[in-house]
């Protein structure tokens, strides 16, 4: 069976094992298109499509990384900067020396034990409760994987440092030059974005009856986790990043601040929310084959989505693959996840 069909076939059984709803399927190799396919449901009794806006979820911090490197680009800036040297108020309780490159990798150790406070679409408010917030321990001495919190600040910086608003920025840098039309940061316009479904309990108990899905709950004007769109659209970003910071003819980043997005900037520090395991992360996006089941020590950039999906370059081979599901499906982390089985098959297409 080759390498498709076998991602297809593996897509197909977890949905008649009632383990998805819907999943949409996107890879290519050196930006040529080898499988964009859709299959099972947006919502119960509703077929997906190929241009359905799913939620990106976690992916959606690509879009940050992309608009803070070329920022930091453009600026002559290091990240090594201060955040607080953009965001002064950032710098109570002991985070001024906090780098961007640490908020961005992760390791800001927060002393909170849950990021409630900045689940809320009033920027302000969350923003003022994470200048607040204090560390816990030095900067960039332990890993902290933060979904909400310093996305939050990330946006701030963004639109401080270059003067519009964060989803302007995102939207006339990246999501117009690299022509995505099915997605959408922030409020929607003519995109519908649709919801994201999870089970109340585990759907896949042996001999159990099998639940209906319920709507979850995600902030869909959050920088951090609110973009929607199609699969074949975010591949459209990791491909931009694996093949040197272009597309369609047009220069999106400058190769510095390409480097300065795929550099490892966290390495070395065992990550509590990833089951314990050392992931080393660039600017905001993830450099580690582990997180996405890649052979290991492939040279990847990417992310993953709350259970639901992984977009993923690999910067030599070219291959990009995203795979992006219409519910939450808990199945542990790296390898044994079926997107990261998904990755591992169509790593055949280029080895």
């Amino acid at each position: 069976m080759n390498p498709v069909d076998r991602a297809i076939d593996r897509i197909g059984s977890a949905i008649a094992n009632d383990r998805h709803l819907g999943v949409q399927l996107y890879a290519s190799v050196d930006g040529e298109t080898v499988v964009d396919e859709v299959f099972g449901e947006a919502s119960p009794g509703t077929p997906l499509l190929r241009n359905d806006a799913v939620p990106w979820i976690c992916s959606t911090k690509l879009l940050g990384a992309m608009a803070v490197g070329r920022l930091l680009d453009e600026h002559g800036m290091s990240p090594r900067t201060p955040v607080a040297e953009v965001v002064p108020e950032f710098a109570r309780n002991g985070k001024q020396d906090v780098t961007i490159a640490q908020l961005m990798s992760h390791a800001v150790p927060y002393a909170i034990d849950s990021e409630a406070p900045f689940y809320t679409t009033d920027h302000e408010k969350a923003l003022t409760a994470l200048c607040e917030t204090s560390l816990s321990a030095p900067p960039g001495s332990r890993a902290q994987y933060s979904p909400i919190g310093s996305w939050v600040m990330v946006a701030e910086w963004v639109s401080r440092l270059s003067g519009v608003a964060y989803e302007q920025y995102v939207r006339r840098h990246f999501l117009s030059p690299l022509g995505l039309t099915h997605t959408v940061l922030g409020t929607p316009a003519d995109v519908v974005p649709l919801p994201l479904y999870g089970w109340d309990e585990d759907p896949v108990e042996e001999g159990g009856e099998v639940p209906d899905p319920v709507p979850s709950s995600f902030l869909t004007q959050h920088p951090s986790v609110g973009a929607h769109g199609p699969a074949h659209e975010l591949a459209r970003v990791v491909e931009c990043l694996v093949r040197g910071g272009e597309a369609n003819g047009h220069r999106v980043l400058r190769p510095e601040a390409l480097e300065i997005i795929t550099t490892a900037h966290r390495s070395g520090l065992v990550d509590g929310y990833f089951g314990d395991l050392d992931i080393s992360w660039g600017l905001g996006a993830c450099v580690d084959s582990i997180l996405f089941g890649a052979p290991p020590g492939s040279p990847v950039v990417g992310h993953t989505g709350s259970n639901c999906g992984i977009a993923v370059g690999d910067m030599e081979r070219g291959l990009v693959v995203c795979h992006l599901a219409t519910n939450e499906s808990f199945q542990g982390l790296g390898p044994g996840r079926l997107e990261s089985r998904v990755v591992r098959d169509l790593y055949g297409l280029v080895r």
